[in-house]
Protein backbone atom coordinates (compact mmCIF):
# COMPACT_ATOMS: atom_id res chain seq x y z
CA UNK A 1 0.00 0.00 0.00
CA UNK A 2 1.41 3.56 -0.65
CA UNK A 3 1.85 5.89 1.65
CA UNK A 4 -0.76 8.25 -0.01
CA UNK A 5 -3.23 6.22 0.06
CA UNK A 6 -2.68 5.16 3.70
CA UNK A 7 -3.38 8.87 4.85
CA UNK A 8 -6.64 8.93 2.71
CA UNK A 9 -5.44 11.55 0.65
CA UNK A 10 -7.53 14.15 -1.11
CA UNK A 11 -6.63 15.40 -4.82
CA UNK A 12 -5.21 18.55 -3.42
CA UNK A 13 -3.81 18.20 -0.02
CA UNK A 14 -1.05 20.17 1.98
CA UNK A 15 1.18 18.07 4.56
CA UNK A 16 3.56 18.74 7.49
CA UNK A 17 6.03 16.11 8.88
CA UNK A 18 6.68 16.89 12.53
CA UNK A 19 8.79 14.61 14.94
CA UNK A 20 11.66 12.52 14.98
CA UNK A 21 12.87 9.06 13.68
CA UNK A 22 13.08 8.97 9.92
CA UNK A 23 10.87 12.15 9.33
CA UNK A 24 13.66 13.01 6.34
CA UNK A 25 12.95 9.85 4.73
CA UNK A 26 9.16 9.35 4.75
CA UNK A 27 9.78 12.87 3.24
CA UNK A 28 11.46 11.23 0.06
CA UNK A 29 9.01 8.36 -0.35
CA UNK A 30 5.87 10.58 -0.19
CA UNK A 31 6.94 13.21 -2.39
CA UNK A 32 8.08 10.28 -5.01
CA UNK A 33 4.29 8.86 -5.04
CA UNK A 34 3.38 12.38 -5.04
CA UNK A 35 5.25 12.81 -8.64
CA UNK A 36 3.85 10.36 -10.48
CA UNK A 37 0.30 11.94 -9.66
CA UNK A 38 0.82 14.31 -12.64
CA UNK A 39 0.06 17.62 -10.22
CA UNK A 40 1.38 20.73 -9.62
CA UNK A 41 3.75 19.88 -6.15
CA UNK A 42 5.85 22.44 -3.81
CA UNK A 43 8.43 20.60 -1.61
CA UNK A 44 9.95 22.78 1.24
CA UNK A 45 10.52 23.24 4.56
CA UNK A 46 9.81 25.41 7.46
CA UNK A 47 13.03 24.83 9.27
CA UNK A 48 16.16 23.40 7.31
CA UNK A 49 16.65 20.49 5.76
CA UNK A 50 19.99 19.00 3.98
CA UNK A 51 21.02 20.17 0.77
CA UNK A 52 21.32 16.52 -0.35
CA UNK A 53 17.75 15.43 1.16
CA UNK A 54 15.86 17.48 -1.97
CA UNK A 55 18.62 17.33 -4.42
CA UNK A 56 16.77 14.16 -6.42
CA UNK A 57 13.83 16.44 -6.77
CA UNK A 58 16.37 19.57 -7.71
CA UNK A 59 17.20 17.80 -11.10
CA UNK A 60 13.20 16.47 -11.85
CA UNK A 61 12.03 19.74 -11.08
CA UNK A 62 12.59 23.47 -10.53
CA UNK A 63 14.71 24.87 -7.90
CA UNK A 64 12.91 28.14 -6.56
CA UNK A 65 15.09 30.83 -4.29
CA UNK A 66 14.08 34.13 -3.05
CA UNK A 67 13.67 36.91 -0.64
CA UNK A 68 10.92 38.60 -2.11
CA UNK A 69 7.47 36.45 -1.88
CA UNK A 70 6.00 38.07 -4.80
CA UNK A 71 8.82 37.30 -6.66
CA UNK A 72 9.27 33.16 -5.72
CA UNK A 73 5.02 33.35 -6.11
CA UNK A 74 5.57 34.45 -9.78
CA UNK A 75 8.49 32.09 -10.74
CA UNK A 76 6.40 29.13 -9.12
CA UNK A 77 3.04 29.74 -11.30
CA UNK A 78 5.38 30.18 -14.68
CA UNK A 79 7.22 27.32 -14.01
CA UNK A 80 3.93 25.32 -13.50
CA UNK A 81 2.06 27.11 -16.54
CA UNK A 82 5.14 25.94 -18.86
CA UNK A 83 4.45 23.39 -21.86
CA UNK A 84 2.56 19.54 -20.75
CA UNK A 85 5.42 18.69 -18.76
CA UNK A 86 3.89 16.08 -15.83
CA UNK A 87 4.36 15.36 -12.22
CA UNK A 88 6.03 19.47 -11.77
CA UNK A 89 8.02 19.39 -8.75
CA UNK A 90 8.97 22.93 -7.43
CA UNK A 91 11.17 22.92 -5.01
CA UNK A 92 10.98 26.53 -2.98
CA UNK A 93 14.03 27.53 -0.11
CA UNK A 94 14.90 31.33 0.97
CA UNK A 95 18.45 30.85 1.12
CA UNK A 96 21.11 28.00 0.90
CA UNK A 97 24.05 28.37 3.74
CA UNK A 98 26.71 26.40 4.61
CA UNK A 99 27.41 24.47 7.79
CA UNK A 100 30.40 22.11 9.19
CA UNK A 101 30.70 22.37 5.32
CA UNK A 102 27.42 20.71 3.84
CA UNK A 103 25.27 22.85 2.09
CA UNK A 104 21.60 23.37 4.24
CA UNK A 105 18.84 25.10 2.89
CA UNK A 106 16.09 27.00 3.93
CA UNK A 107 12.52 27.70 3.85
CA UNK A 108 10.07 30.50 2.94
CA UNK A 109 8.29 31.99 6.09
CA UNK A 110 5.27 29.92 6.61
CA UNK A 111 3.00 32.57 5.63
CA UNK A 112 4.72 32.67 2.45
CA UNK A 113 2.95 28.98 2.05
CA UNK A 114 -0.70 29.15 3.61
CA UNK A 115 -0.89 32.19 1.10
CA UNK A 116 -0.14 30.14 -2.23
CA UNK A 117 -2.03 27.37 -0.76
CA UNK A 118 -5.20 30.02 -0.72
CA UNK A 119 -4.36 30.82 -4.12
CA UNK A 120 -4.34 27.51 -5.17
CA UNK A 121 -0.99 27.84 -7.07
CA UNK A 122 -0.19 24.51 -6.32
CA UNK A 123 -1.84 20.89 -5.64
CA UNK A 124 0.38 19.59 -3.19
CA UNK A 125 2.35 21.31 -0.88
CA UNK A 126 4.66 18.61 1.64
CA UNK A 127 6.77 20.54 4.34
CA UNK A 128 9.14 19.58 6.44
CA UNK A 129 7.99 21.12 9.74
CA UNK A 130 10.59 19.95 12.34
CA UNK A 131 13.83 19.06 13.32
CA UNK A 132 15.54 16.13 15.22
CA UNK A 133 18.94 15.91 14.82
CA UNK A 134 18.94 12.17 13.50
CA UNK A 135 17.50 11.06 16.38
CA UNK A 136 14.50 8.57 16.93
CA UNK A 137 12.36 10.72 19.53
CA UNK A 138 11.96 14.38 19.83
CA UNK A 139 9.93 16.82 22.36
CA UNK A 140 9.29 20.16 21.15
CA UNK A 141 10.70 23.39 22.66
CA UNK A 142 8.33 26.25 23.03
CA UNK A 143 9.15 27.59 19.31
CA UNK A 144 8.57 24.21 17.43
CA UNK A 145 7.45 23.02 15.22
CA UNK A 146 6.59 25.62 13.10
CA UNK A 147 3.43 24.48 11.12
CA UNK A 148 1.46 26.20 8.76
CA UNK A 149 -1.86 26.79 9.80
CA UNK A 150 -3.31 25.90 5.95
CA UNK A 151 -1.68 21.83 6.90
CA UNK A 152 -4.89 19.34 5.86
CA UNK A 153 -2.57 16.30 7.14
CA UNK A 154 0.13 16.53 10.14
CA UNK A 155 2.19 13.09 10.67
CA UNK A 156 3.56 12.89 13.18
CA UNK A 157 6.90 10.70 13.40
CA UNK A 158 8.48 8.58 15.98
CA UNK A 159 11.04 5.55 15.42
CA UNK A 160 9.89 2.51 17.82
CA UNK A 161 13.88 1.81 18.07
CA UNK A 162 14.24 4.82 21.03
CA UNK A 163 12.04 1.89 23.34
CA UNK A 164 14.54 0.53 25.93
CA UNK A 165 17.15 2.82 25.51
CA UNK A 166 18.36 5.19 28.29
CA UNK A 167 16.70 8.87 27.99
CA UNK A 168 19.12 11.18 27.08
CA UNK A 169 20.42 14.01 24.78
CA UNK A 170 22.23 11.12 22.89
CA UNK A 171 19.30 9.14 22.36
CA UNK A 172 16.18 12.17 22.20
CA UNK A 173 16.10 15.02 21.29
CA UNK A 174 15.77 17.56 23.54
CA UNK A 175 15.29 15.28 26.33
CA UNK A 176 14.57 17.52 29.20
CA UNK A 177 11.47 19.04 27.69
CA UNK A 178 10.83 15.06 27.45
CA UNK A 179 11.50 14.29 30.42
CA UNK A 180 8.86 17.06 31.60
CA UNK A 181 6.14 15.92 29.54
CA UNK A 182 6.42 12.37 30.41
CA UNK A 183 7.60 12.23 33.76
CA UNK A 184 10.25 9.88 32.55
CA UNK A 185 13.64 10.93 34.37
CA UNK A 186 17.25 11.56 33.01
CA UNK A 187 18.59 8.11 32.22
CA UNK A 188 15.56 5.54 33.19
CA UNK A 189 14.93 3.26 29.79
CA UNK A 190 12.53 4.93 27.28
CA UNK A 191 9.14 2.64 27.84
CA UNK A 192 5.54 2.26 25.76
CA UNK A 193 4.06 4.78 27.88
CA UNK A 194 6.45 7.61 28.48
CA UNK A 195 6.20 7.18 24.35
CA UNK A 196 2.70 7.11 24.51
CA UNK A 197 2.22 10.16 26.66
CA UNK A 198 4.60 12.33 24.59
CA UNK A 199 1.97 11.50 21.50
CA UNK A 200 -0.62 12.31 23.42
CA UNK A 201 0.49 15.47 25.58
CA UNK A 202 -0.81 18.51 24.48
CA UNK A 203 2.87 20.14 24.06
CA UNK A 204 4.40 16.62 22.91
CA UNK A 205 4.26 14.85 18.77
CA UNK A 206 1.32 16.87 18.00
CA UNK A 207 1.45 20.43 19.41
CA UNK A 208 0.15 23.07 17.09
CA UNK A 209 -1.85 20.84 15.12
CA UNK A 210 -3.85 23.31 13.07
CA UNK A 211 -7.56 23.15 14.03
CA UNK A 212 -9.36 20.54 11.40
CA UNK A 213 -6.03 19.37 10.18
CA UNK A 214 -6.00 15.79 10.43
CA UNK A 215 -3.00 13.74 12.49
CA UNK A 216 -1.35 10.81 11.42
CA UNK A 217 0.98 8.94 13.97
CA UNK A 218 3.38 7.17 11.80
CA UNK A 219 5.79 4.67 14.03
CA UNK A 220 8.64 4.10 12.01
CA UNK A 221 11.62 1.60 11.97
CA UNK A 222 9.46 -1.07 12.22
CA UNK A 223 11.72 -3.60 10.27
CA UNK A 224 11.12 -6.73 12.16
CA UNK A 225 8.69 -8.78 14.11
CA UNK A 226 10.21 -7.75 17.29
CA UNK A 227 9.39 -4.46 16.46
CA UNK A 228 5.89 -4.94 14.78
CA UNK A 229 4.70 -5.91 18.40
CA UNK A 230 5.93 -3.30 20.15
CA UNK A 231 4.47 -1.08 17.73
CA UNK A 232 1.46 -2.26 18.00
CA UNK A 233 1.72 -1.89 22.47
CA UNK A 234 2.46 1.30 21.60
CA UNK A 235 -0.76 2.42 18.69
CA UNK A 236 -3.09 0.65 21.82
CA UNK A 237 -1.61 2.44 24.18
CA UNK A 238 -2.12 5.67 22.32
CA UNK A 239 -6.15 5.15 21.67
CA UNK A 240 -6.07 4.09 25.19
CA UNK A 241 -4.88 7.25 25.95
CA UNK A 242 -7.09 8.65 24.05
CA UNK A 243 -5.62 11.79 21.59
CA UNK A 244 -8.13 12.99 20.20
CA UNK A 245 -6.70 14.64 16.96
CA UNK A 246 -5.23 11.18 16.04
CA UNK A 247 -7.42 10.03 13.04
CA UNK A 248 -4.98 6.90 12.40
CA UNK A 249 -2.06 5.22 13.34
CA UNK A 250 0.15 3.69 10.58
CA UNK A 251 3.16 1.19 11.25
CA UNK A 252 6.14 1.10 8.94
CA UNK A 253 9.92 1.55 7.90
CA UNK A 254 10.19 4.05 5.22
CA UNK A 255 13.89 2.73 4.52
CA UNK A 256 12.23 -0.61 3.21
CA UNK A 257 11.12 -1.10 0.15
CA UNK A 258 7.60 -2.00 1.56
CA UNK A 259 6.85 1.13 3.65
CA UNK A 260 3.09 0.49 5.35
CA UNK A 261 3.12 -2.62 7.64
CA UNK A 262 0.05 -2.00 9.24
CA UNK A 263 -2.69 0.77 9.91
CA UNK A 264 -4.93 1.31 12.75
CA UNK A 265 -7.64 3.36 12.18
CA UNK A 266 -9.37 4.98 15.25
CA UNK A 267 -13.31 4.10 15.10
CA UNK A 268 -15.34 7.16 15.44
CA UNK A 269 -17.97 7.12 18.17
CA UNK A 270 -21.60 7.46 17.80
Amino acid sequence: MLIGETLNLKKKAFISLVGAGGKSTLFNRLAEELAYKNRRIILTTTTKMFNWQLAPFIKKGKLVKGYQEELVRESIKRYFSQGDKRGRLAVVVEEIEEINEKEKLTGPPSAWLDKWWNEGIADYFLVEADGAAGRSVKAPASYEPVVPLSTTDLIGVMGIDALGLPLGEENVFRSTIFSQLTGLAEGEKIGIEALSRLVCHPEGLFKKAPPGSRCHLFINKVEDSLHLKEAEELAFEVLKLGHQRVSDIIIGAASQKEVIREVIRKVEEG
